[in-house]
């Protein structure tokens, strides 16, 4: 039997109203179809377990191997959400992504599973030029009790946390090995970014990756 410290573990960040959309984006469509639902869906093809963090675990409740869960420390973004999503794993990582994020790279995923093999550091994250790129990253299932006293002490931002940890840093040159065009990173905002994914996935006719 496998070891539950060696399952893969993927984390799903689908939090409330996004301002700029004007809806809950977890309810976002592409086609007629959930886009929650083809990103589950491709997930359940690479991880072991997934877990979505969430503002309604009502959503989920037909959604196969999946278990949903909402933040224990509210009102802190994605961190928070992190938090809540580290305390549920089995896997010694989670892989960290959003609700909003079309396009997943199971060759990605597997790269990033290399980077953390020898050393395990607390975390694994791309950065792009003077930014780090916070999800389709990996955060070890260990770092939640150092990540629960950073939120409880007031602090939100994710960049001064991993300050704090061990982080392994990817530089964008390696990364565009992957994802040339950086869509790999790209979320949906607005409107206008809807419709573009929706032209793109009829191009496509599927989910990016």
């Amino acid at each position: 039997m496998t070891d539950p410290r060696d399952a893969r573990s993927a984390v799903v960040l689908a939090g409330g109203r996004s301002s700029r959309m004007g809806f809950d984006k977890q309810r976002l469509e592409l086609n007629g179809t959930r886009l929650m639902g083809l990103i589950l869906e491709r997930l359940r093809e690479i991880f072991d377990e997934i877990v979505v963090v969430t503002s309604d675990p009502s959503l989920y409740r037909s959604e196969p191997a999946v278990r949903a869960v909402q933040d224990e420390i509210p009102g802190h973004g994605p961190l928070g959400g992190l938090h809540a999503g580290l305390k549920q794993i089995g896997g010694a990582y989670a892989y960290l992504m959003a609700c909003d994020m079309p396009n997943i790279d199971p060759a990605f995923v597997e790269f990033l599973y290399t980077q953390v093999a020898d050393r395990r550091p607390d975390a694994c994250v791309t950065r792009y030029r003077d930014w780090y790129e916070p999800f389709h990253a990996l955060y070890a299932a260990r770092i939640v009790e150092r990540l629960e006293e950073f939120l409880l002490d007031g602090r939100r931002k994710i960049v001064p946390f991993l300050y704090e940890i061990d982080c392994r840093y990817l530089d964008e040159e390696v990364v565009r090995r992957f994802t040339p065009d950086w869509s790999l990173f790209a979320n949906i905002n607005t409107p206008e970014d809807l419709s573009g994914q929706i032209e793109r996935s009829n191009a496509t006719s599927g989910l990016g990756g």
